[in-house]
C-alpha cells in the first residue's frame, strides 16, 4: 500500500492536534492522531474518495475523520496530505 505524503503544514497540524488533546487526555490525543494517520494511508489507496472541493483547488478533496477534516490531492502515485483541521475553522481562511 503506498504511503501518504505529508505537507509540511499537514504535519504541523497532526502536531498542534496532539498537543491540544494532551493537555487534558494524553492517551486519547494519540488515539486520534493513530486515527487520522489510518484515514490518510486509505486514502492513499484510493484517491479518489472524498468529496471535491473546487474553490481550494481543481483536485483537492476532503473527507471528515470526527471532528476533524484532512484536505488531499492526488500526487504522481500517491496523495498529498495538505491540511488536517478542525471541521469548524473557516477553511477559506487558510
Amino acid at each position: 500500500m503506498t504511503k501518504p505524503l505529508y505537507s509540511t503544514a499537514a504535519r504541523r497540524d497532526l502536531i498542534d492536534i496532539l498537543q491540544f488533546i494532551s493537555r487534558d487526555k494524553p492517551d486519547a490525543a494519540v488515539s486520534w492522531v493513530e486515527k487520522i494517520e489510518a484515514k490518510c494511508l486509505l486514502l492513499a489507496s484510493q484517491p479518489e474518495m472524498g468529496e471535491l472541493r473546487p474553490l481550494l483547488g481543481s483536485d483537492v478533496r476532503w473527507n471528515f475523520i470526527g471532528r476533524y477534516v484532512t484536505f488531499h490531492r492526488k500526487h504522481g502515485d500517491t496523495v498529498e496530505i495538505l491540511r488536517v483541521i478542525p471541521g469548524d475553522r473557516n477553511i477559506t481562511k487558510l
